[in-house]
């Protein structure tokens, strides 16, 4: 299924237009034990209802999610997405707008990752526990304050709003929501130097009172990452797949990258993105 995910559904969807950033990234199982012994938010996740995959795209503006939409055409459009009964049993599309989706810090020196995480990753799913303001101001607290460690090498936040199958329907997507008290409220993508910094991120040392907020936070361990869509325009993986990212790479082939060549086997795409109209 991840090689399916990575290969072939990836690899489709990075030829609509409109995306600004496209990240699928594969989780392992729940690590409970990243922050160490703490009390007051549940850890745990029952197996049945863990994630397996999350797929992180984004748009530059209300302009661009409306192209990402309209692609591909209507008689194309249901065999693009004809694979996700046999792929997903249970999906929840996430929206966050504007601020609420920020990369605070960012020291990995890899924007566009690739494969299995170089350092420690982790995407923290939440659930909400009081209102949802004090929820936000706890989360972006959070995220400011792990973002000034030096142990932490990347924080990208993100605040859902409450899922709209309505859009999902009309997007052409099967309905397969999960349960309300299985659906998150945010999630916080760390990369940490080591995997021990993750027990300062919820001792003292952080200083805030994360418990009364915050109900649940679920560390999911990143298996790999694969960025198909890169500030607006697509990665080598988005146009030749993962393979032939590690076989160039290992060769040493970079006239395989040069961009002529790549327009010339994938068209304009290649030069201009996937942002503009005719793509």
């Amino acid at each position: 299924m991840r090689r399916y995910w990575r290969d072939v559904h990836s690899p489709a969807i990075t030829r609509r237009a409109g995306i600004y950033d496209y990240r699928h990234y594969q989780y392992d199982e729940v690590d409970s034990a990243l922050f160490g012994a703490v009390k007051g938010v549940e850890l745990d996740c029952p197996l049945g209802e863990r994630l397996m995959w999350n797929s992180d795209v984004r748009y530059l503006d209300e302009a661009g999610l409306a192209a990402f939409d309209a692609m591909p055409p209507p008689e194309v459009k249901p065999h693009l997405l004809g694979d996700i009964d046999l792929i997903v049993e249970r999906s929840t599309t996430y929206r966050a707008v504007g601020s609420n989706a920020l990369t605070l810090v960012d020291r990995t020196a890899d924007a566009a990752p690739q494969g299995p995480p170089a350092k420690p990753a982790y995407a923290l799913f939440m659930r909400q526990r009081a209102d949802e303001s004090s929820f936000r101001a706890c989360v972006r607290t959070l995220a400011r304050r792990w973002s000034e460690f030096d142990g932490v090498l990347r924080v990208r936040m993100s605040l859902f709003e409450v899922p709209d199958m309505e859009a999902e329907r009309k997007a052409g997507y099967p309905i397969k929501t999960h349960p309300t008290e299985q659906q998150y409220q945010a999630t916080i993508e760390i990369v940490l130097s080591e995997r021990e910094v993750g027990r300062d991120l919820l001792s003292d040392r952080v200083g805030v009172d994360w418990a009364g907020p915050i109900r649940t936070i679920h560390a999911y361990p990143v298996a790999a990452c694969y960025t198909s869509v890169y500030a607006g325009r697509p990665t080598l993986v988005g146009l030749r797949g993962y393979a032939a990212h590690q076989a160039i790479g290992a060769l040493g082939a970079d006239n395989q990258t040069e961009p002529g060549l790549l327009e010339w086997m994938y068209g304009p795409v290649a030069s201009d993105g996937t942002s503009g109209e005719g793509v």
